[in-house]
């Protein structure tokens, strides 16, 4: 029987109604809109609008059937009782998932419209899935998405500015439903070098014997794993800009042993006394570490500065000489550039630069002295150009170890950003070499031990001075801070002193002098004949030097007052000029500061009381 036109209109009316029905018995919106951010979830909806059902089902039932209105009414007043209270806590607590969706849900949504383009904007905000807690962010893909070219990068790059960290995505390209999910990344565990290294671990130690010559043991990096630099080419110069309490000490006590191991000769320059003394005594390692005598260490540089001239000079004529190791250390600089300025001020003659030359010695060492393995390690606590002179020195410095630093030395000194944050720990330094960072524990040990185990690698593996073309400067005797010595006024003599020195029981060995050594090979040459009797030759000192060997006397007189008296006094000793500069000998200065016997004093007295006596005996006859 063919079907009428009533019949179509009825089937389509019941279908339209049954599709009604179950949206609203599902809980889908009813006008096909997506339901807006933060609402009530579907199956909230679903079983809202079933027990409304049932309820009107029921109030129509006992209205109209049973005739009792007096019940429906108190059902209805109590159902709306309990449910406009459950409505307003339901609202309240969906403002947090409503500003999610907001803030978040829907501007990723919008934001994958370029990688989601077969999709509008209703059925890209249903693709995406993103929980409050935002432990994870699903997005499903379209049936015949593919990646074309760098859309999976892109989508992760797209999350990862939106969620912020490092996310990874499991793409599901071959089961229906297509979609990826994203989840955070754990975090790589912190990898940190170890909070204590001991210098004499077997790891250490088998580091140190398997190095090369000029190669030195560091510390222990992140990796655990030994840190070896070479003292050699680009990096033969090293820098420490290391705060109070870094570990310098105990870093330079390592590589000093290290050295010693290698029968390399060290000059330590140490104006704090407290960081290389534990080396005294030890063969081939020289130490200026008494500030009241800062011109030894200056001495000790301008040495050393003649060594790279001797050693060029040799290299020159035998390319394929190879020399042994010499390395100047030099402790507190920022310290010893002061305390030197201030000694260069005070002993500078008339026509001498205004600006201290010693650091033109050490510009020549560095760069002149990595060709003959001279080479230079300098200590700072804030590494400023104007801590090594002004000279552009700082920059050859090719190694650099930073320590417990701020931002402002960081920024001076490596001038990259992000800035490191610096560990507050004894020990723990960064090495910076060009672009490569480092986070080292320097090997601790304690400084007797260092000295013990330095005197048996001396004997063990020798030293010699054979590549050493004269001697190192010998040291001034030890004298005492002001505040501990005795004050004498000047031009009187202390019996009690005798003319000996405070400090004479401190340091017994010679002075230094200004002379430079001659070369050993110029030494040999020169074969004085057997007859001839060497002669005396007078010291000669500049008023500095001579001060503060008076003083060692007891005969205090300053250097100004002793040019004072050389103007203006006739009678002042004469002095010698030597390449430049006036000179004096020592005991003749000393003839004229040092008090008279009083011996003649008693004589002229003894005299006057006799012809007094005389006087008195004629007056009487």
């Amino acid at each position: 029987m063919a079907q009428t036109q009533f019949d179509r209109q009825l089937e389509e009316g019941l279908e339209q109604a049954a599709m009604v029905f179950g949206r609203y018995v599902s809980g889908a919106p009813m006008n096909g809109e997506p339901r807006p951010p933060g609402s009530v979830p579907r199956w909230g909806v679903a079983l809202i609008r079933i027990l409304l059902l049932a309820w009107a089902g029921w109030a129509a039932w006992m209205w109209w059937w049973v005739k009792d209105h007096d019940r429906v009414i108190r059902v209805s007043v109590i159902a709306a009782g309990v449910a406009v209270p459950a409505a307003i806590v339901a609202a309240i607590r969906g403002r947090g998932r409503r500003h999610h969706m907001r803030s978040l849900v829907i501007p990723m949504s919008m934001a994958l419209k370029d990688l989601l383009p077969g999709w509008d904007d209703h059925e890209r905000l249903r693709a995406v899935s993103i929980p409050v807690d935002r432990t994870f962010v699903s997005i499903r893909l379209p049936d015949g998405w593919h990646d074309n070219g760098g859309l999976k990068d892109r989508m992760r790059e797209l999350v990862q500015d939106r969620m912020g960290g490092l996310w990874s995505g499991e793409w599901n390209l071959k089961d229906h439903p297509f979609n990826v999910t994203f989840t955070p990344q754990k975090p790589k565990p912190k990898l940190e070098p170890p909070e204590r290294v001991d210098f004499f671990s077997e790891e250490i130690q088998a580091a140190i014997a398997a190095c090369k010559p000029g190669q030195i043991v560091m510390g222990v990096d992140e990796r655990q794993q030994p840190v070896v630099k070479e003292m050699t080419g680009e990096t033969a110069m090293w820098a420490l800009s290391v705060g109070s309490g870094g570990g310098k000490s105990s870093f330079l006590q390592q590589v000093i042993t290290q050295l010693v191991r290698q029968r390399a000769t060290v000059i330590g320059i140490d104006v704090k006394m407290a960081s290389i003394n534990c080396f005294e005594g030890v063969e081939g390692i020289h130490l200026y570490t008494d500030p009241g005598n800062v011109g030894d260490m200056r001495s000790a540089i301008s040495w050393a500065a003649s060594e790279v001239q001797a050693r060029n000079y040799v290299k020159k004529n035998d390319p394929k000489k190879e020399f042994d190791r010499l390395t100047l250390i030099l402790e507190e600089g920022n310290e010893f550039g002061d305390a030197s300025k201030e000694w260069w001020n005070e002993n500078k003659e008339k026509g001498d630069p205004a600006s201290d030359p010693i650091w033109g010695d050490i510009a020549s060492i560095m760069r002149m002295g990595r060709h003959v393995n001279v080479t230079i390690i300098g200590v700072f606590q804030d590494l400023r150009e104007a801590a090594v002179g002004s000279r552009g020195l700082r920059n050859m410095f090719r190694m650099i170890l930073m320590g417990n630093f701020n931002a402002n030395q960081w920024k001076m000194i490596v001038n990259t950003t992000p800035v490191p944050e610096s560990v507050d720990r004894a020990g723990r330094m960064m090495i910076i070499e060009g672009n490569r960072r480092v986070w080292i524990q320097v090997p601790y040990a304690d400084p007797e031990d260092f000295r013990t185990h330095s005197m048996e690698l001396r004997e063990k593996f020798g030293y010699s001075t054979d590549d050493l073309y004269g001697s190192p400067p010998a040291r001034s005797p030890q004298r005492l801070p002001s505040l501990l010595q005795e004050s004498t006024p000047l031009f009187t003599k202390d019996p009690a002193r005798d003319g000996r020195s405070l400090t004479a029981d401190v340091d017994e060995r010679p002075a230094v002098s200004m002379a430079k050594d001659e070369p050993a090979e110029l030494e040999a040459a020169r074969e004085p004949a057997a007859e001839e009797e060497p002669e005396d030759e007078v010291e000669l000192l500049p008023l500095a030097e001579i001060s503060r060997r008076l003083a060692a006397e007891g005969i205090e007189v300053s250097a100004d007052l002793m040019r004072q008296h050389k103007r203006r006094r006739k009678d002042f000793p004469a002095g010698t000029q030597v390449n430049g500069k006036e000179l004096f000998a020592l005991e003749d200065l000393a003839r004229y500061y040092r008090p008279e016997e009083p011996a003649a004093e008693d004589e002229a007295d003894d005299d006057q009381e006799l012809s007094a006596a005389q006087d008195d005996a004629g007056l009487s006859d």
